[in-house]
């Protein structure tokens, strides 16, 4: 009799699995059509309204940091509008999924994009940042195909530039003699 019921669970989880995907992934495909439909800008419209509208963009860029290739792709595009608090925040969860999956954020971003994308994230800390920019930096020398692109080598230089002309600057002081 256990299991039976083991089995049974098992088979009801499974079939919901395709639902719970579905459901995820409805978001983005909502989101496309509004963007097929009304462009760039009626979509950033709904994602800055201040109840719903900032949920789905919680869960878009938990998606794009996550590296859902649609999500990412997405938030690309809604990047390049108009909208003042919008393109910010996609900026924003671009730079996060920059850490994760590089190859693909670099293969959608123009040369124009890089500077805003390859930087550091706004919530991180002096230490953290400089950390993250080093770990970056070595992602990109140790991955052949970003190594090799100007996208990939105009990311590392960005990165670079980030760490020795910003906050993340830490320089020892030579004590007085």
């Amino acid at each position: 009799m256990n299991k039976l019921l083991s089995s049974l669970a098992r088979c009801c989880c499974l079939a919901a699995l395709p639902y719970t995907a579905l459901a995820a992934d409805s978001l983005v495909a909502d989101l496309e059509q509004r963007l097929a439909r009304g462009g760039v800008e009626s979509v950033n419209e709904v994602l800055t309204e201040p109840t719903a509208g900032a949920a789905m963009m919680v869960r878009l860029h938990r998606q794009t940091a996550a590296c859902d290739l649609q999500a990412v792709s997405l938030t690309v595009r809604l990047a390049r509008g108009a909208n003042a608090s919008a393109v910010p925040a996609h900026e924003e969860a671009l730079r996060g999924a920059t850490g994760r999956c590089a190859r693909f954020v670099l293969a959608l971003v123009s040369a124009a994009e890089l500077p805003k994308v390859c930087a550091s994230q706004a919530a991180w800390g002096a230490a953290q940042t400089a950390r993250e920019l080093r770990r970056r930096m070595a992602a990109i020398d140790a991955d052949k195909l970003l190594r090799a692109t100007v996208q990939g080598q105009a990311c590392r230089a960005a990165y670079l530039f980030e760490l020795e002309n910003t906050r993340v600057t830490l320089r020892v002081a030579t004590p007085p003699r």
